[in-house]
């Protein structure tokens, strides 16, 4: 599945009252989306929740969309951090729950030269 093409959604996060990832739900929407064709998904792809996140909501948010996606679309999770060494521990982390790939995502807190 290394051939990525066509449409990756980025995923919200659903969480609960009690900060406990909605597994059901978001198998759902893996689940939806999977049907309407498209041709990867993206959780944590930007969409600024990985800043409210712990890692262990971070890596029940991948694991839930990889066993949702079960192999019949690439998963491509969303690796962002303030620190050099927790983006690295969590690239290798989704790695090991099974990921096609990983979006390092840029902090937009630091300016960047062209």
């Amino acid at each position: 599945m290394s051939d990525f093409h066509g449409v990756f959604p980025y995923l919200v996060s659903p969480v609960d009252a009690d900060g406990k990832i909605r597994e059901r739900a978001l198998a759902r929407l893996c689940d939806d989306l999977i049907g309407k064709g498209v041709h990867g998904l993206t959780p944590l792809g930007s969409t600024g929740e990985f800043a409210y996140l712990g890692s262990a909501q971070r890596a029940e948010v991948v694991r839930i969309t990889i066993e949702a996606a079960a192999g019949r679309v690439p998963v491509v999770a969303g690796v962002a951090s303030t620190a050099t060494a927790d983006a690295v521990a969590q690239a290798r982390t989704y790695e090991r729950l099974g990921a096609s790939g990983i979006l390092a995502i840029l902090e937009a807190y630091f300016p960047l030269a062209d």
